[in-house]
């Protein structure tokens, strides 16, 4: 009765966001309420994550196979209609133990937003501890296995009460047929679309026109980003990224994480960034994603204070420069931070002002890549990748950084951070005068060029 009779200042709509505190509380607590009830369907799905207009076609015994060796979420192949409970049977299990199902791909906790434009918590994970699992969501969603870790593992279960969903492997080598097979026939309404290192969670109004050959060529275009990434780190993909479409990311516009999270905008098919838009993702790239996917790559040894949203756009730009052809010098994100740069150069580089200014920032890390290339950046990857070394302070990790670069491209680079502001210990500024400076002269260089000297 508490939730049938819930009035509309408190039922999340995205053209009209609770932003009322008290009203945001009686919003959650509901939401707990429904999370904890079978057979009840959330008031105002229908806006997010979306309802049926007529009751979809139930599936029964059905059953799905899954093997594993990272920690990762698995799609079923199924979707839970909001207000059916369904059951899940495990039939077999081998290797690592611990698996889980989850309803619902919309993982994040909006309960410290200061607005809510869906209901704050709709997806629902729980613990393959027994034989057979009862599930139901009020809000509905794609039905996932979750892995135990990245052991190898493997788990058989048997699903009763759901909703067949369009999906798409590049690995499966049927996938054109099926792809037919699901457009036609698959009522779920979110979809699972994966590459080999990617996979994308969005509505499936927005993907069921495209024909197999359409999703092959972006899902290569989205798998040739992360390994970008990962051939500049000097890594391998362990799991497949997943992007995650959203009403409402619990921060900021994107966010990286397991799941990355975007907004409802990139799945528009009519729209010229929409995920899957090879044309433009070729020629323009897709700078947030690009961005997030490098938030996943980053690693604490060469990622001090200030430069959280900074190293994360080395990846960005070496993206588009060997994916795309966009080069880094000047990449037209960065052709928009000129001015405020040289006005930092012309007040005196105060570092701390740097730190603040991730477009300022980032221009030291073009600047290396203008004069030493992307194999510089790809042997001093691999180096910490390697060494892994323990450094303790922000001090500890500049100092490194500027070191282990000074010694790879056998120059002083001392020069060049000390015209950006850096902070540099004595003991590195001795270490290194063994290299000859490099001469440097660009147009910010010649802003201020007695400052780029010892």
């Amino acid at each position: 009765n508490i939730v049938m009779s819930a009035s509309q200042e408190i039922i999340p709509n995205d053209s009209c966001p609770i932003k009322d505190k008290k009203c945001r509380e009686q919003s959650s607590g509901i939401c707990g309420i429904m999370c904890g009830l079978p057979g009840i369907k959330a008031p105002g799905i229908q806006n997010f994550p979306g309802d049926f207009d007529r009751p979809p076609h139930i599936l029964t015994n059905v059953q799905c196979h899954i093997e594993s060796k990272a920690s990762e979420w698995y799609c079923t192949g199924y979707y839970v209609a909001a207000g059916i409970p369904i059951q899940i049977d495990v039939v077999d299990q081998s290797g690592a133990t611990g698996w889980s199902a989850r309803v619902g791909c919309h993982s994040d906790d909006l309960g410290n937003c200061d607005e809510l434009r869906r209901w704050p918590c709709i997806s629902i994970c729980r613990p393959l501890t027994n034989k057979t699992i009862q599930m139901n969501s009020a809000f509905g969603g794609l039905l996932f296995l979750q892995s135990p870790g990245d052991e190898s593992s493997s788990i058989t279960i048997n699903l009763h009460h759901v909703v067949l969903t369009p999906t798409y492997d590049i690995t499966d080598s049927n996938r054109a047929e099926t792809w037919d097979y699901k457009r036609a026939h698959a009522q779920g309404l979110w979809a699972d679309i994966a590459g080999r290192h990617i996979v994308f969670n969005l509505p499936s109004k927005s993907v069921v026109h495209l024909e197999s050959a359409q999703l092959d060529r972006a899902l290569n275009f989205w798998d040739s980003i992360v390994l970008a990434h990962h051939d500049l780190r000097g890594t391998k993909p362990t799991h497949r990224e997943r992007i995650v479409c959203d009403e409402q990311p619990s921060a900021g516009y994107m966010h990286s994480g397991y799941p990355i999270v975007t907004h409802l905008d990139v799945s528009d098919a009519n729209s010229e960034w929409f995920l899957f838009n090879s044309e433009h993702l070729e020629k323009e790239g897709a700078w947030g994603l690009f961005h997030e996917i490098g938030h996943n790559m980053q690693q604490g040894w060469w990622t001090f204070e200030g430069t959280g949203e900074v190293t994360v756009n080395i990846f960005t730009l070496h993206a588009m420069d060997k994916v795309c052809s966009l080069k880094p010098w000047i990449h037209s994100w960065l052709q928009n931070q000129i001015p405020s740069t040289k006005t930092y150069i012309e007040n005196g580089s105060n570092f701390e002002e740097w730190k603040g200014s991730p477009g300022v920032a980032l221009f030291i890390y073009a600047q290396l890549v203008r004069e030493y290339g992307w194999n510089t950046y790809q042997d001093i990857f691999r180096q910490y990748e390697q060494l892994q070394p323990n450094l303790d302070s922000d001090q500890e990790k500049m100092d490194y950084w500027i070191t282990t670069f000074s010694e790879q491209v056998h120059n002083n680079l001392v020069p060049l951070f000390k015209f950006w502001g850096f902070p540099i210990s004595q003991s590195t500024v001795d270490e290194l005068q063994k290299f000859p400076i490099p001469q440097i002269f660009d147009e910010f260089i010649q802003v201020a060029p007695e400052r780029y000297s010892i």
